[in-house]
């Protein structure tokens, strides 16, 4: 039987619920069974395929004693169906994502020190296992790092435990430090050297203002002694060759002297309370965190806040 021609009401909205159930009615061949397998009584489905209809202006079903079945204009509706209930699922599945941490974007400010570490090492497999979190990583002196966090151009920052007022602040690691000095130095052949011993001889130091060398000036100026300075430079790796090539003597994290045997130089272990200096993870406000950020903390050993 050709159906009557329907007035169309472009002025309504079609509904998703509607539209799983108009490809719930064509799956199943009926609009009982329809109704069945969505949960919704035949009567409320059976409504609803004549409101679709009407907004369309287009009949979509040829209902019979045996069911109902798509007409032309009904096939070409489900195609299209079809694609949008896939997309609003994909659209579920990642929104869903970003809630649990699985996607997102973290922006990570971290010192020089912590960065010529281990922290590499965690960045990478946390990339590996997290492909669908977008890290960024700002690398800073401590200092820059902490006032990123707390001026909202950084999620998460890591450094040395120094100066981070209006911060929460979680402990992470040790950095030992050492006095590195040409091999052939006079303070070469000692096993551990007070910093107080360095200061007859010129120094080199980062260009940046960073923790622990404002610790090594507050140490300087309780001896009575003023820092000769014979070089600043960007990075500890260039520090190391500047000292095996005799421009002076330095303060640097003990874990470089693995990676730089191939330089006539001796890293010796500093004593005193901040020859072991405290590493620390810090952020404005735990509990604001996106769930892409505790991810990360997670990995690097920081526990969520109920666990």
């Amino acid at each position: 039987m050709k159906s009557a021609p329907i007035a169309p009401s472009p002025s309504r909205d079609i509904d998703l619920v509607t539209l799983r159930l108009f490809v719930a009615a064509l799956e199943e061949g009926s609009l009982a069974r329809a109704a069945a397998r969505e949960n919704i009584v035949p009567s409320a489905v059976s409504k609803r395929m004549s409101e679709l209809e009407e907004i369309l202006g287009v009949p979509l079903l040829e209902r019979g004693v045996k069911g109902v079945q798509a007409t032309v204009a009904g096939a070409a509706l489900a195609v299209q169906a079809r694609l949008l209930l896939q997309g609003m699922g994909r659209m579920r599945a990642e929104m869903a994502g970003f809630a649990t941490g699985v996607r997102g974007q973290i922006r990570l400010a971290v010192s020089v020190a912590a960065l010529s570490g281990e922290l590499p090492a965690y960045i990478q497999s946390f990339r590996r296992t997290h492909p669908q979190i977008d890290l960024s990583l700002l690398e800073d002196t401590t200092q820059e790092a902490f006032r990123a966090v707390l001026e909202g151009a950084a999620d998460i920052a890591v450094g040395s435990d120094f100066g981070h007022e209006g911060l929460q602040v979680f402990p992470w690691e040790h950095c030992v430090l050492a006095a590195v000095v040409p091999g052939q130095h006079l303070l070469a052949d000692y096993d551990i050297l007070d910093y107080a011993q360095l200061l007859p001889f010129e120094q080199i130091e980062l260009n940046r203002e960073n923790g622990i060398s404002g610790v090594l000036e507050q140490t300087a100026r309780e001896a009575g002694v003023t820092r000769r300075i014979s070089a600043r430079v960007s990075a500890h790796e260039t520090i190391c060759m500047l000292v095996a090539r005799g421009l002076g003597v330095a303060v640097v994290p003990l874990y470089l002297q693995a990676r730089h045997t191939h330089l006539d130089i001796r890293f010796i272990p500093l004593s005193g309370p901040w020859a072991s200096t405290p590493v620390c993870i810090a952020v404005k406000d735990a509990s604001a965190l996106s769930p892409a950020a505790w991810v990360l903390l997670n990995h690097l050993g920081v526990p969520a806040p109920d666990s």
